[in-house]
Protein backbone atom coordinates (compact mmCIF):
# COMPACT_ATOMS: atom_id res chain seq x y z
CA UNK A 1 0.00 0.00 0.00
CA UNK A 2 1.62 3.33 -0.81
CA UNK A 3 1.96 5.56 1.76
CA UNK A 4 -0.82 8.96 1.67
CA UNK A 5 1.16 11.05 4.45
CA UNK A 6 4.91 12.21 5.10
CA UNK A 7 3.43 11.60 9.04
CA UNK A 8 0.35 11.88 11.41
CA UNK A 9 0.01 13.23 14.19
CA UNK A 10 -2.77 12.55 17.14
CA UNK A 11 -3.77 15.30 19.24
CA UNK A 12 -6.90 13.94 21.27
CA UNK A 13 -9.46 13.08 18.99
CA UNK A 14 -7.62 15.25 16.37
CA UNK A 15 -5.69 13.50 13.31
CA UNK A 16 -3.51 15.42 11.48
CA UNK A 17 -1.88 14.41 8.61
CA UNK A 18 1.30 16.33 6.76
CA UNK A 19 1.90 15.84 3.22
CA UNK A 20 5.76 17.30 2.27
CA UNK A 21 5.76 18.35 -1.81
CA UNK A 22 7.33 17.03 -3.87
CA UNK A 23 11.45 16.79 -4.68
CA UNK A 24 12.21 19.80 -6.65
CA UNK A 25 14.82 22.38 -7.42
CA UNK A 26 15.82 25.64 -5.50
CA UNK A 27 14.91 27.01 -8.85
CA UNK A 28 11.39 25.64 -8.51
CA UNK A 29 11.19 26.20 -5.26
CA UNK A 30 12.19 29.97 -5.40
CA UNK A 31 9.85 30.63 -8.10
CA UNK A 32 6.88 28.94 -6.35
CA UNK A 33 7.91 31.24 -3.38
CA UNK A 34 8.35 34.30 -5.79
CA UNK A 35 4.41 33.45 -6.81
CA UNK A 36 3.27 33.32 -3.52
CA UNK A 37 5.19 36.40 -1.83
CA UNK A 38 3.18 37.88 -5.67
CA UNK A 39 -0.05 36.76 -4.49
CA UNK A 40 0.17 37.42 -0.21
CA UNK A 41 0.82 41.10 -1.35
CA UNK A 42 -1.70 41.92 -4.12
CA UNK A 43 -4.27 40.97 -1.95
CA UNK A 44 -2.79 42.71 1.50
CA UNK A 45 -2.56 45.88 -0.45
CA UNK A 46 -6.19 45.16 -1.62
CA UNK A 47 -7.29 45.74 1.82
CA UNK A 48 -8.25 49.12 2.64
CA UNK A 49 -5.83 51.28 4.41
CA UNK A 50 -7.53 52.03 7.72
CA UNK A 51 -7.54 47.89 7.93
CA UNK A 52 -4.65 47.38 7.38
CA UNK A 53 -3.17 50.22 10.20
CA UNK A 54 -5.58 48.35 12.08
CA UNK A 55 -4.29 44.82 11.44
CA UNK A 56 -0.63 46.35 11.86
CA UNK A 57 -1.42 48.01 15.48
CA UNK A 58 -2.76 45.11 16.45
CA UNK A 59 0.15 42.85 15.99
CA UNK A 60 2.15 45.43 16.98
CA UNK A 61 1.04 45.68 20.64
CA UNK A 62 1.77 41.54 20.57
CA UNK A 63 5.50 42.18 20.37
Amino acid sequence: MEQKYDATYHFGKVVVHVVAPPPMTEEKKQKILAEFYKHAWTAWNDLPVEQRLKINAQYAKDE
